[in-house]
């Protein structure tokens, strides 16, 4: 990558890996079909140009909606015409175009480039991120490993609304009421469960940060019953010697006053008292968090003990069927769609970069990618969708490490 300058159209390396990087209405369209004339023209000296002149169909220009490719197509024709004309006429007040007047010295061979170039600009490589992984999984689907008729579907909403359907009925029909009820007080219909987990059905593979519930949902609600009762216990083996803790020590008597603690004492009393049949705790179980302690006594020794600790655990990490059943949801609910999907021979678009990236994963020959870089020699891709991690690897592993390559 290129340290951080100025950038200057005329001189810009076209080889080897470049990042430019530029906020809105900085000019990079313009750039780029000041770069795209260059490569089309062979221009710039033995440290920038390309090893030889590009057409249009080996130029490959991605960027990320269909209008902002049409657009960008539309542009880059016009800066084509621009310099042909040009060329044609031996003189020009652009500031891209009048240099290449006066170091490409064959004008009427430019001219006749161009003019190709701009009839052939239909044909021209520029294309959204998708379309550039549909053209190379249809076009290469030997190297690709990819069959020869999926069917590409931009909407894929009916059938993960029919998955989430499908894993609430295996999963929620058969629950006893009072479990069902916590599950409905997470979810109220599968609509509801699609629409936290549906972000996560399609794209890379997944690195969970919660572990997926294993086994039976009525052993984990068994077990998180349990963890529950387990803190009651604590506080009511202690409940009688907090009072007077929490008066003796150095905490804030104007937030812990004589009149508030006892009522406090005595709400999450009765909580720890009850029986156990759902996940709800008194808002007040957090007076009594050993940081809340602390953060409560500005000076002085705070009251501490071992069920203020664990208060705290408890309440930084509550006990919930939530992350873990959402967790296992995902990880079916993925499973399930890629299924339906492979049965269909539906590829969504997520699936498009999913499995382009998945199929260079496998070219352990690199027959994919050097046939990448066979048709497209030079790769300038346009808003670089930073937040896209398969965007970038697919690019990168192509291209990183071919300097006889460009790719910015």
């Amino acid at each position: 990558m290129t340290a951080a300058t100025q950038l200057n159209t005329m001189t810009f390396p076209l080889n080897g890996a470049r990042l430019i990087e530029a906020s809105a209405g900085t000019g990079k369209t313009f750039t780029i079909a000041g770069l795209y004339l260059r490569l089309l023209l062979g221009h710039g000296d033995d440290q920038t140009k390309h090893q030889q002149p590009l057409t249009v169909d080996q130029i490959l220009v991605v960027t990320f909606t269909e209008a902002a490719t049409a657009e960008l197509r539309d542009r880059i024709r016009a800066r084509i015409h621009d310099a042909r004309i040009a060329f044609a006429r031996g003189v020009s007040s652009d500031p891209v175009i009048q240099p290449l007047l006066e170091e490409v010295k064959d004008h009427p061979a430019a001219a006749s480039i161009l003019l190709n170039a701009e009839r052939q600009m239909d044909e021209a490589a520029v294309y959204t991120i998708h379309g550039f992984c549909q053209r190379m999984l249809t076009q290469n689907a030997f190297e690709s490993g990819s069959r020869f008729n999926n069917e590409f579907v931009t909407d894929e909403s009916h059938l993960k609304a029919q998955v989430a359907a499908d894993y609430w009925r295996r999963n929620f029909y058969s629950l006893p009421l009072a479990l069902a009820s916590e599950v409905r007080n997470l979810w109220a219909s599968p609509a509801a469960l699609l629409s936290d987990i549906g972000h996560y059905l399609t794209g890379a593979p997944l690195t969970l940060s919660v572990e997926a519930m294993s086994g039976d949902l009525n052993d984990l609600h068994q077990t998180n019953l349990s963890a529950i009762d387990e803190l009651k216990a604590q506080w009511n083996a202690v409940s009688d010697e907090l009072e007077a803790l929490i008066s003796q020590s150095d905490v804030n008597k104007r937030s812990y006053t004589k009149k508030s603690l006892p009522n406090w004492l005595e709400e999450v009393s009765l909580w720890a008292q009850s029986p156990t049949n759902g996940y709800g705790f008194p808002d007040k179980l957090e007076k009594f968090s050993q940081s809340v302690l602390i953060e409560k006594t500005p000076k002085g020794t705070p009251p501490q003990h071992e069920i203020f600790t664990a208060i705290e655990t408890f309440l930084t990490n509550p006990i919930s069927l939530k992350a873990p059943l959402m967790a296992h949801a995902i990880e079916h609910c993925r499973a399930m769609l890629a299924q339906a999907k492979s049965q269909k021979q539906w590829l969504s678009f997520d699936d498009l970069l999913t499995q382009l990236s998945a199929s260079i994963d496998i070219d352990e020959q690199s027959l994919l990618m050097d046939r990448i870089r066979t048709l497209y020699p030079v790769a300038m891709i346009d808003e670089f969708q930073d937040t896209d991690p398969l965007q970038y690897s697919i690019f990168s592993r192509i291209y990183l490490d071919h300097p006889n390559v460009a790719y910015s």
